[in-house]
């Protein structure tokens, strides 16, 4: 959760960070209803960013619901305790996997944000934010997350997915896949490659928040339920 030049919070059951001067997103993940005073507290500060309260803190989602009037959705928490069994998955062969530019430093010869982007927004109706808010977002993450895209032999993306790494814990964005190309394990095998390159880069156990849509994929790959995960969102 932590974020360079953002203040740290570390409350009873409560983590994140604070809005800060370059990013005034807050970033904060409930876990129990012990940090129902904390946060009250910290709610006049959040003009925007996400607060990600486990199914457990049923006071806390409350009080977020009844003071902010930020969207939010209902998503379950999975697990996978040990990456090494998460499987080598292939793309179809009509399609190539290539990593995405989201940092003015990375190496040539990926896709471009703005093109996987437009794919992902294509994809699902559940990203919200105009394209260039979404944009900034996705630079703003720390330089260990990497995200990928499948592009078509014309070089048109048509699916995505993400990993960022946390010492050795991981997470996964960003997986999308275009309505045309679903049900051809597109969406399982991006992930898969997401997981094992966070894997490379010294992860053993990653976490995840998943729909409705993406439990089954999860479920494949070796990740287990550990619950259920509200989600207050603003831009």
């Amino acid at each position: 959760m932590r974020r360079r030049g953002r203040t740290t919070v570390e409350g009873v059951g409560l983590l994140g960070v604070l809005p800060g001067s370059e990013d005034p997103g807050i970033q904060l993940l409930v876990i129990d209803d012990r940090a129902h005073d904390e946060l009250a507290d910290l709610l006049p500060e959040a003009r925007g960013g996400m607060i990600r309260i486990l199914g457990t803190a049923t006071r806390c989602a409350q009080l977020v619901a009844d003071q902010l009037a930020w969207s939010s959705d209902r998503v379950t928490a999975m697990v996978c305790s040990d990456l090494h069994t998460v499987p080598s998955l292939a793309l179809p062969s009509d399609l190539a996997l290539r990593p995405v530019q989201r940092l003015d430093g990375d190496e040539d010869g990926g896709v471009a944000l703005a093109d996987a982007i437009a794919a992902a927004m294509s994809a699902s109706s559940a990203i919200e934010d105009p394209p260039a808010v979404f944009a900034k977002y996705l630079r703003s993450l720390p330089a260990t997350f990497r995200l990928f895209a499948a592009v078509d032999r014309l070089g048109a993306v048509r699916a995505t997915s993400g990993s960022g790494v946390f010492g050795p814990y991981a997470t996964v964005i960003f997986v999308n896949t275009e309505p045309d190309w679903r049900g051809r394990g597109v969406g399982q095998a991006m992930t898969a490659q997401a997981l094992r390159a966070a894997s490379r880069a010294g992860a053993r156990q990653a976490s995840l928040d998943a729909s409705s849509a993406g439990r089954s994929i999860y479920l494949r790959l070796g990740f287990r339920k550990a619950g259920t995960v509200t989600r207050f969102m603003s831009s």
